[in-house]
């Protein structure tokens, strides 16, 4: 709504925002130990901010010593020469891993066994990757800038995109800190059952009568 007030000079009394909703129903969480890795699932491009993910992981290993891997799932976008040669060049790379296109029927799969999910985009229209992750019982690090902060609220742990050392404090408390953790874990189920579809074409369905 703000980007169309600001961007394309609507009025915003012609705007009214209905939420997406979200697909999955399957709220568990499955912890196998020896599956040990961070998650980013989209596409791989410089708007989704996944060179500073690469940094966050590089923080991590160095700083904080962790034994976890990092996956990277989705399609090649914009930018993603830069992100292969980041990972080309990381000390890490061995424990960097490229999944590529991940179909639905995997993703669940893939969501429930991470430790966290990182999504410090620096822009999203929505933000849907943080409710599907939310619904498999994993925490969430995600951006305090754009739709983020409105999707997620206390939900999930807020950080600056701009700051790898920020979001990797953050994400190392996480993994560190059960109560938190399992605090955040919570509330992501709590939070995902404001967004579904009927709720969705209910309000949308009210407005072709105003």
């Amino acid at each position: 709504k703000k980007d169309l007030v600001d961007l394309y000079k609507v009025s915003e009394r012609k705007i009214t925002v209905v939420y997406e909703g979200t697909n999955s129903n399957k709220k568990e969480k499955i912890k196998n130990k020896n599956d040990l890795y961070l998650l980013f699932i989209g596409r791989l491009e410089e708007r989704k901010n996944v060179l500073g993910i690469i940094e966050v992981f590089e923080i991590l290993k160095e700083k904080y010593k962790i034994p976890h891997k990092l996956i990277l799932g989705g399609n090649q976008g914009y930018g993603c020469d830069s992100i292969k040669l980041k990972v080309e060049n990381s000390k890490f790379k061995e424990e960097i891993i490229f999944k590529g296109f991940i179909k639905e029927e995997e993703k669940f799969e893939l969501l429930k066994k991470a430790e966290i999910f990182l999504f410090p985009s620096f822009y999203e229209g929505f933000g849907l990757p943080i409710l599907e992750a939310q619904s498999a019982g994993i925490p969430v690090v995600t951006s305090n800038v754009s739709s983020m902060p409105e999707i997620a609220g206390s939900s999930a742990i807020l950080a600056d995109p701009n700051k790898p050392e920020e979001i990797a404090e953050v994400a190392f408390r996480l993994i560190s800190d059960e109560k938190l953790k399992n605090d955040i874990i919570k509330r992501g189920f709590e939070n995902v059952g404001r967004f579904n579809w009927n709720k969705c074409a209910e309000e949308i369905s009210k407005l072709f009568y105003v």
